[in-house]
């Protein structure tokens, strides 16, 4: 039996509860993994009755998101417009495997929606620029509970404006728990 928590955090691209609770409570998510920890899922429930899968790595596996295995990776772009960039992606297989839709304003990329080739919203990731006064210069990726998965700063070109040199890649997203309220993917950028 799985057990509920009131609260999850990531670390290295894997859900880790916290505050076990009754599954009957106003709010609890289930980490559901088989026993080799090849593949997990979050489940969240209201008051015990099932509301949505919040994540399942059978369709974006967070581990996977490491530079070395994306090396392989191909983006094919399929629409772009002044204010978004529609592209496919394929893995070292050649095989389809998810979507990406870039948001723009002023061609400054804010946000990138992360989706399964069927359709299915699975994480976003949200830009930042110290030249918007943001805090920092970088990438954060979240769940579909902007929940931070993981953090990449960059170096950024002072011509161009675009992230160059990748400069740390934080995984622990434990340490960080400013990042749930600072970096909501739904605020403004």
């Amino acid at each position: 039996m799985h057990k509920c928590y009131h609260n999850y955090y990531w670390k290295g691209g894997k859900p880790h509860g916290q505050e076990l609770v009754d599954p009957l409570s106003p709010l609890a998510y289930k980490i559901v993994t088989d026993p080799y920890g090849k593949r997990y899922s979050i489940e969240k429930y209201r008051e015990g009755q099932f509301e949505r899968i919040v994540y399942d790595s059978l369709l974006l596996d967070f581990r996977h998101l490491t530079a070395a295995n994306q090396m392989a990776w191909q983006r094919e772009n399929l629409k772009e417009d002044e204010t978004s960039l529609v592209c496919l992606l394929r893995n070292q297989e050649d095989r389809a495997i998810l979507l990406e839709t870039h948001h723009f304003d002023a061609g400054v990329c804010l946000s990138c929606a992360i989706s399964s080739i069927h359709g299915l919203p699975l994480a976003t990731q949200k830009l930042y620029y110290q030249s918007k006064q943001h805090l920092f210069d970088g990438v954060v990726l979240f769940d579909l509970e902007s929940r931070p998965v993981m953090m990449k700063t960059y170096q950024v070109d002072p011509l161009s404006g675009e992230f160059t040199t990748l400069l740390k890649e934080e995984w622990d997203m434990q340490v960080m728990p400013q990042l749930l309220h600072a970096f909501n993917p739904l605020q403004a950028g």
